[in-house]
Order: C-alpha cells, then sequence, then structure tokens
C-alpha cells in the first residue's frame, strides 16, 4: 500500500526573491555616458540629492537644494548591472525560475554590427511612504508608483567613508528612476489605472535615485491612445514618446493579484 502524501492545493506564491548578477554588466561606465547612453540625464544631481538626504533625512526642500554644492563625488565612474532577475521557488518541487525582470541596458550593437535599441523598463516601486514586506500586505497601490528604470549601479564601498556619515547604511545596489503620476481611481471601463511621465514647471523629468531593494516587479504599459496611433511610435520609443498610458493589469496572475487583492 503507497504511503500517504499530502496534497498541496495550488496557489499562487506572491513571494520572490529579487536578484543580479554578482559582477557588474559594466565596470566603470563615465558618468557623462550615464547620463547620455543611459538616458539618467540628471544623474549627477540626483545622486547629489541622495547622498546628502541619506546623511540628513529630515532635510528641507530648500536646504537640499543649497547642500548640493558640497557633496563631492571623488570618483568618475561606477559599475553598473543591465538586468534585476526575479525568481520564484516552486513550493512543492524546490525548482528555482525567473518569473520577471527588469532590463536597463543602454543601445548596442550585436556582433555583426547591427544596432540593438536601448530597454529601460517600467516598474512597481515602493515610493518610501510604504513599508515593504516583498509586496505581501500590497493593496490599492498604497505607497507605490511606476518608474522607468534607466540605471542599476552601485556605490564602491571604498568610497562610503567619503560620501556618508558614520553608521548610515549605503544599499549594495540603486537604481536611477523617472517617475510617473500616482495611482487615481481606475477607468470605469477597463479598471486599469492611468499615469504620466512626472514633470517639474520647465517640463522636465522628475527624476532620483533610490535603493533596488524598494523595486517590487515591472509593469506593462500601455499608450493612451487618440483617435489615431502615430506612425512614429515604436516599442523602442514610446515610452519617450506617448503623453500617457494605462498600467495594464492582465500582464500576469502575479500583477492581477498585487493589484486587487484585498484580502488580508
Amino acid at each position: 500500500m503507497p504511503e500517504p502524501v499530502q496534497w498541496i492545493p495550488p496557489r499562487l506564491d506572491l513571494g520572490r526573491e529579487r536578484l543580479l548578477a554578482k559582477h557588474p554588466s559594466s565596470k566603470a561606465v563615465p558618468l557623462d555616458q550615464l547620463q547620455n547612453r543611459y538616458g539618467a540625464t540628471f544623474f549627477v544631481v540626483a545622486l547629489r540629492q541622495y547622498i546628502s538626504k541619506t546623511n540628513n533625512p529630515r532635510i528641507t526642500p530648500r536646504d537640499l537644494e543649497s547642500s548640493l554644492w558640497n557633496v563631492h563625488l571623488p570618483f568618475w565612474s561606477l559599475p553598473a548591472w543591465h538586468v534585476i532577475k526575479f525568481l520564484r521557488t516552486d513550493p512543492v518541487t524546490g525548482t528555482s525560475t525567473t518569473a520577471d525582470s527588469i532590463h536597463a541596458c543602454p543601445a548596442r550593437s550585436d556582433k555583426h554590427g547591427r544596432p540593438i535599441p536601448g530597454r529601460f523598463d517600467t516598474a512597481l516601486i515602493n515610493d518610501g511612504t510604504w513599508r515593504c514586506t516583498w509586496c505581501e500586505s500590497l493593496t490599492n497601490f498604497t505607497g507605490y508608483r511606476v518608474g522607468r528604470i534607466h540605471v542599476l549601479f552601485s556605490i564602491p564601498p571604498r568610497y562610503h567613508v567619503r560620501l556618508f556619515e558614520a553608521n548610515v547604511p549605503v544599499p549594495a545596489h540603486l537604481a536611477y528612476v523617472a517617475w510617473y503620476s500616482a495611482f487615481g481611481n481606475p477607468d470605469p471601463n477597463h479598471g486599469m489605472f492611468k499615469v504620466a511621465p512626472l514633470k517639474d514647471r520647465d517640463g522636465q523629468h522628475i527624476c532620483s535615485i533610490i535603493s533596488v531593494a524598494n523595486i517590487c516587479r515591472s509593469v506593462h504599459l500601455l499608450p493612451k491612445f487618440g483617435p489615431v496611433a502615430p506612425v512614429e511610435w515604436t516599442s523602442s520609443n514610446v515610452l519617450d514618446l506617448c503623453p500617457a498610458f494605462f498600467v495594464s493589469n492582465f500582464t500576469d496572475k502575479h500583477l492581477f493579484r498585487t493589484l486587487f487583492d484585498t484580502d488580508e
């Protein structure tokens, strides 16, 4: 007689492991290339803001602006990664597979010299107002918004003592993010949330540097088409050209549950 085996009903596990490669994709990317090739136009300013706010979390916006003159970067290049992977471990077999990924890779050429467009994915990000427990408590997007990841990088530990106050924790990996507007009410017809690139009064994208630990998962944005879809929009430039988007609820079951499961 066969031994009884405990039956585990199918379920949707929200827990996923965030993973970056042990070694960077590029060991030393000059700061000007991060701004130009990676589309991180305000990288240096954003990094100075991050350092100043990390050293003084309660600093006022006015004092933050003046404090940037006192932040001197002791390097001309930084290591950069081009992908974050999210691994899911099957609760029955224990097998780990890549369930999701986010790319932040500049344009390049393949081995035959053919151009490959850059890819800078959008993600669901903890904006710092909600304590993230790996999305297990996510309901109604409280404390979260969409951002586009342009650079994944780290500040080598040898520079920490020169940039940060003693006992200030410095994340192992950071990301330069271009933000989208906060979530409002879902569209009454299809239930998707509308977002748009977040810009200042001068029309510049609002960007900042965050810990990679705040990046929850990827999100798929659908262009908000008007009567006619512009012929110049392609998969490579639509995030740059389209003024508004809908956050797709139907990318996968994990995202659908993340958006709509309100059971505690």
